[in-house]
């Protein structure tokens, strides 16, 4: 059976309509693209943030980018659809190895990708990359560290979590006290902080290190 890996990358790709995002205030998130086309591939992307109309109207005006449509979603939030030619894109680099897209991301001008690929294909990737792009970030993602990341909460340091979350604990100003909470758990304040500390410390480290990987 042919073996995948999920890999994390960052590069900036000069002279790309994504090198531009660094000016504006924005946050790009592809949603779908479309390469039946021989020499073009068309994309969907989720544009939010104060500076989305800018950033629109720059890409309009882009040399490389066809505007197609755009729908207006709410204040700062659009969705564009756009075509764009396949040579040195990207998108079609990764297209062209089999790349499964989990996520893509385009923030400050940096092209954040999340892609699963066989593990035969990750130098050719990895020598393109090089090549078509200024690269930040190449790594591959252990799921398996993940995993036991996850298996390090219990099921208690879960449930006391939960209740001091529902009880307002973490509000802005506190909704309730950790006496409150110790009370109706029957758990010593200090035992109780003891889990909501280690909790916590698990679930950043899972959000930080991890999982944000794959968003």
């Amino acid at each position: 059976m042919e073996k995948f890996s999920v890999l994390s990358i960052d590069l900036f790709h000069p002279d790309c309509w994504t090198s531009i995002t660094d000016k504006y205030e924005v946050n790009v998130k592809l949603i779908s693209q479309n390469f039946s086309d021989s020499d073009f591939f068309s994309s969907r992307v989720l544009i939010l943030g104060r500076d989305s109309k800018k950033l629109i109207n720059e890409m309009r005006n882009s040399k490389n980018v066809k505007v197609i449509k755009v729908y207006s979603m709410d204040r700062g939030a659009f969705v564009v659809d756009f075509i764009h030619p396949k040579s040195n894109a990207i998108s079609n680099l990764l297209h062209e190895t089999n790349s499964i897209v989990i996520s893509h991301r385009i923030i400050d001008g940096t092209e954040k990708w999340n892609i699963v690929v066989s593990i035969y294909s990750i130098p050719k990737i990895l020598e393109s990359l090089k090549k078509a792009s200024t690269l930040i970030n190449f790594k591959e993602i252990k799921l398996s560290e993940l995993r036991k990341l996850m298996n390090k909460l219990t099921d208690r340091n879960m449930e006391i979590l939960k209740i001091a979350y529902e009880r307002g604990l973490f509000d802005y100003p506190r909704q309730c006290k950790l006496t409150s909470i110790s009370n109706e758990t029957g758990i010593k304040p200090n035992t109780l902080l003891y889990h909501i500390r280690k909790a916590e410390k698990l679930l950043l480290e899972i959000l930080l290190d991890e999982y944000y990987s794959l968003l």
